[in-house]
């Protein structure tokens, strides 16, 4: 599992998620389903990796960046950084290296995903990319065929026999394919997380995209290229939303003093509190003090 885990909504709506988790020994694989866009950001523990794909053909994706397609798998070993636009459905196997390691010293399989797992990147492959899909969804999906099979077979015979071998498959480890990477995305989202920092550091002063431009090094022009690209929103509409949705989540978990709605918001950047209440209802589809009154 995650160290720590960040969800943004990025579009306006009741937003509404399902998840469904099936343990297997030295793996997790998990299903999630929302029906609005957000971000995605999570640091990994030590030893976890994640490998991702879309269960859905309509969900619209970008990993890191980068446009993910059907025929795509995706990895990362240290984080995520996760974004969509509209609705989106998923499927990920969460995997323990070092128990991985453990379980199966000899296998061949668990050696590519040990090695494949270090760094963030996609793989595409089409052919793969559909079985291992649709393996998963058999697997992730809460029927009493699928969970009358596994109560039949031991956890690790399933692992090793069918979903070591699909991941590797999958993840090109077999058949000498090389993953995709690009300088240029891994330097728009490198300047997309500065300026997030700049922005949190800067919450009780107005921000403007050349302040942007100047902390990030970028021009204004690559600047707004660079948020299209990571995040799918411009500069000041991403943070608008990063910032509602920080009001949000403090709201939903008030501390044991007193929470005022005025002190959330002004603590967030947003002073004046006709607009802001304006822009939150229509974000969320309710007013800051009815998020509080329902926390």
């Amino acid at each position: 599992m995650p160290e720590s885990v960040t969800w943004t909504q990025m579009e306006p709506g009741s937003f509404e998620s399902e998840h469904r988790i099936v343990k297997l020994d030295a793996m997790r694989v998990g299903w999630h389903r929302s029906n609005l866009g957000f971000k995605l950001e999570a640091r990994l523990k030590p030893d976890r990796s994640v490998i991702g794909i879309l269960a859905s053909r309509s969900t619209c994706a970008r990993w890191f960046g980068t446009g993910v397609g059907e025929g795509h798998v995706a990895a990362s070993g240290g984080s995520i950084w996760l974004s969509t636009a509209g609705p989106s459905a998923f499927l990920s196997v969460t995997i323990d290296a070092r128990r991985l390691a453990r379980d199966f010293p000899d296998s061949p399989d668990a050696r590519i995903l040990m090695e494949s797992a270090g760094d963030v990147w996609l793989e595409r492959n089409d052919f793969f990319a559909k079985r291992l899909r649709e393996y998963l969804q058999w697997l992730s999906r809460d029927s009493t065929k699928s969970m009358g099979f596994l109560r039949r077979v031991t956890t690790r015979e399933l692992v090793k026999r069918a979903l070591l071998p699909l991941l590797a498959d999958a993840l090109g480890g077999r058949h000498g394919t090389t993953a995709e990477r690009s300088p240029s995305l891994n330097r728009r989202v490198a300047a997309v997380r500065v300026c997030e920092t700049y922005m949190r550091e800067h919450l009780d002063k107005t921000v403007t995209l050349e302040d942007l431009s100047e902390v990030s090094g970028l021009r204004l022009r690559s600047l707004i290229n660079a948020f299209q690209a990571v995040t799918g929103c411009s500069p000041m509409a991403y943070f608008k939303r990063e910032r509602l949705s920080g009001v949000r989540q403090t709201l939903q978990r008030p501390q044991a003093t007193r929470t005022r709605v005025i002190d959330v918001a002004t603590a967030w950047g947003f002073w004046h509190m006709g607009h802001f209440t304006a822009d939150y209802r229509e974000m969320f589809g309710e007013s800051p003090s009815e998020t509080l009154r329902t926390s």
